[in-house]
């Protein structure tokens, strides 16, 4: 048992042979099954423990000398400063306070990552500078098995700065699987605590069919608790020269990011090549926020060589927005770059300007909830005159001034039916420029509508926790037939699904309101289990008295009645997605069909999909679409994780792009590589393959691992 009683005269005895030495510090505590001691020294044994300052020494045996005001002890000992460091050695000779210390065939431990063992281990007085000498630096685990650690460190001496988070290594040799493969004099790199700091970060290698073999090495610069710029030089063996670079920061109310290269190649020689992305969001006063991006590149081709993004049109974008529960502001400027061949940017809409302001009335508007909608909306084009042979729009240049009302009313019966009443009026006010098919003077174009929606839900629950909801759902919407034609830039590529069955209007914008006499029916069911799973299917129609020409046949909305909408998903505790959407006639023909798997699980992640579109020129679709794509990750075991991706067209019978990745990542090491074959080419982009290589060591700077499983070789 502990002895109470000597603990209580050793620490009164300590403090008056330690005199001035810890008159400024808090007391020492001394734990030990036995406590001996005359006027030179003190000697504590079995189990002690002392407590200093937030340091902890553990020990069989601990010895004070009075005369040298020091503490030795022969061990094994533990020495733990603080929550991150953990010093094990054979023998050691500290102050009275822990802090300046000498110790012999040990051990230091960082924040359970990083471990250095040493023949001696040096500790100031002020306990800021940790001295090793004679190390063996590494985050793997050592085992009887594997004695020889995937990767270390020797050097002849390191210095940990414990205030700066830093470790100073001098004749540093690192060796892989025991084969040294570098030397530096000097080195310098982040203890296990430290989130972020100035320094290289891991490279990247990579081979390319285009841009030839090459590094990227990555230097990160903190300039500050909050911003922080990355610079990336990229060199390849085909005079490939390029720096990338990425700043961020982050203020009291918002933040920025820009990012960005510049490069130099053989795919285009003698220019400079490169890109700019930006965004940013500000909190402004009254609830209003400022938000940009800004999307440049030099060419077509620059995004897709490098292996940047995949976009065919960039859109910069300048916004102040303000959303609470009754109001919605929007004004916003929009420029966009077309990437696409055969598109030039002086007949594309740019910019493009739109100011908006909706509100919902916050008191019932005869009996029913009242929507209003402001709109002022520009777009201009570069261009002044029509090329030869282009089309009429290729120049046009539109002004457009909107206001809406959108009203309704609903009531749910004794029997459960739910009735809903709905109006509204859309007024727009166009002026059209350099378009021979309208007039140079304002024309203004309204659209009433009024309608009925019915509603009956039914729902059944069993004894077993299951319950069923069925929900069939009747519409009709009354409104006019004809209408004005206006220019339409906005509404190109309407959809039609479970989302938009009972719509008023179909189009995505203002520039075409849905007309017309119509009924929409459907009927859902879900299927909840306790167990997690849902099941749920939809079916739905429009019949209209007439045929308006407004909707193509590849949108499956065209004729007097549209195509029949199917939509089927199950779903299971969010690991698990299966959903089939599908467009049918009735000769059974598909103008659309869309399936979509998910599955994750603990080992294993899964996303696939297949889409089939009809042909459709009007959205810029000339033949058919049927495509699927797969990506999926499995866990290898041991450590080692893979994934694969893939894109095939069954159109032209060609995979579009594959991709194959292997990621080892143990407690010590990530390697990470992967390879792409992108098949598709353009008169100006040829196919490509593309290999990737990285490697990042575990134990500098702070990370997730330790929370991982530490485990012998590989």
């Amino acid at each position: 048992m502990r002895w109470c009683a000597a603990l209580l005269i050793w620490v009164m005895t300590v403090f008056s042979m330690m005199g001035p030495a810890l008159a400024q510090q808090a007391p020492a505590t001394l734990v030990a099954d036995r406590i001996d001691f005359d006027e030179g020294q003190l000697v504590a044994s079995g189990n002690v423990e002392i407590y200093s300052d937030g340091r902890i020494l553990r020990a069989a045996r601990v010895t004070y000398q009075r005369g040298e005001d020091r503490v030795v002890v022969d061990g094994p000992l533990t020495l733990l400063d603080g929550p991150d460091s953990i010093l094990v050695a054979d023998f050691a000779s500290l102050s009275s306070d822990l802090r300046s210390s000498v110790l012999r065939g040990a051990r230091l431990v960082l924040n359970e990552k990083l471990q250095i063992a040493a023949t001696e281990v040096a500790t100031g007085a002020e306990g800021r500078y940790t001295q090793l000498y004679q190390t063996v630096a590494s985050s793997c685990e050592v085992c009887a098995a594997n004695p020889v650690p995937l990767w270390q460190i020797r050097a002849r001496r390191i210095v940990h700065d414990k205030e700066a988070q830093q470790l100073y290594f001098e004749g540093a040799r690192f060796d892989v699987a025991g084969v040294p493969v570098a030397w530096f004099p000097r080195l310098r790199l982040p203890d296990p605590t430290l989130r972020r700091s100035t320094g290289f970060l891991a490279p990247r290698f990579s081979s390319d069919d285009l841009l030839g073999t090459g590094v990227a090495v990555p230097y990160f610069f903190t300039l500050g608790p909050s911003r922080d710029l990355t610079l990336t030089p990229f060199v390849t063996n085909t005079e490939t020269q390029s720096l990338g670079f990425r700043y961020r920061q982050a203020f009291d109310n918002g933040n920025i990011e820009v990012e960005g290269a510049l490069s130099r190649d053989q795919l285009r020689p003698g220019e400079i090549r490169g890109y700019l992305f930006a965004d940013g969001s500000f909190e402004l006063p009254r609830d209003y926020r400022l938000e940009f991006d800004i999307e440049l590149t030099s060419d077509d081709d620059y995004l897709l060589n490098y292996d940047i993004e995949e976009k065919d049109r960039l859109a910069s974008r300048l916004a102040i927005t303000r959303f609470d529960r009754e109001d919605r502001f929007m004004a916003e400027i929009i420029a966009f770059n077309t990437l696409r061949a055969g598109e030039r940017n002086r007949f594309q809409p740019t910019p493009v300007i739109t100011v908006e302001r909706q509100r919902r009335v916050p008191q019932p508007v005869i009996g029913g909830q009242l929507v209003w909608t402001l709109q002022a909306h520009a777009r201009r084009r570069d261009a002044n005159t029509v090329p030869f042979g282009g089309p009429d729009n290729a120049a046009r240049d539109v002004l457009r001034a909107s206001a809406a009302v959108d009203w309704r009313r609903s009531r749910t019966t004794d029997a459960g039916l739910l009735w809903t009443g709905i109006a509204g009026l859309h007024i727009d006010a166009y002026n059209v420029r350099q378009d021979a098919t309208f007039p140079d003077e304002t024309f203004v174009r309204a659209v009433p509508y009024g309608g009925l929606e019915v509603r009956l839900p039914l729902a059944r629950a069993g004894q077993n926790g299951v319950r069923h909801v069925i929900e069939p759902v009747a519409q009709l919407i009354f409104a006019p037939n004809d209408r004005r034609p206006t220019p339409n830039e906005d509404s190109l590529t309407p959809e039609f699904d479970e989302g938009n069955l009972f719509s008023v209007s179909r189009f995505a914008g203002r520039d075409t309101r849905e007309l017309g006499n119509r009924l929409n029916i459907g009927i859902g069911y879900t299927r909840y289990d306790p167990s997690g799973w849902t099941v749920g299917a939809t079916i739905g129609r429009v019949w209209r008295n007439r045929d308006g020409g407004q909707f193509r046949s590849g949108t499956g909305l065209g004729g007097t009645s549209s195509d029949w909408l199917i939509s089927a998903s199950t779903d299971y505790d969010g690991r698990f997605h299966f959903m089939q959407r599908a467009l049918v006639s009735d000769g059974l023909d598909f103008s659309r069909s869309e399936t979509i798997l998910r599955w994750t699980g603990a080992r294993h992640g899964l996303e696939t999909r297949y889409t089939w579109l009809e042909a459709d020129a009007g959205a810029g679709r000339p033949i058919d679409t049927s495509e699927w794509a797969l990506d999926a990750t499995r866990d290898l075991g041991s450590d080692w994780t893979g994934r694969v991706n893939w894109r095939y067209d069954f159109v032209t019978n060609d995979a579009s792009s594959a991709g194959l990745g292997l990621t080892y990542r143990s407690d010590c090491v990530t390697v990470d590589f992967d390879v792409e074959r992108r098949f598709t080419s353009t008169t100006t982009l040829q196919s490509s393959t593309r290999f990737g290589l990285g490697v990042e060591l575990a134990g500098f700077g702070a990370d997730d691992r330790s929370k991982r499983r530490r485990r012998c070789g590989i």
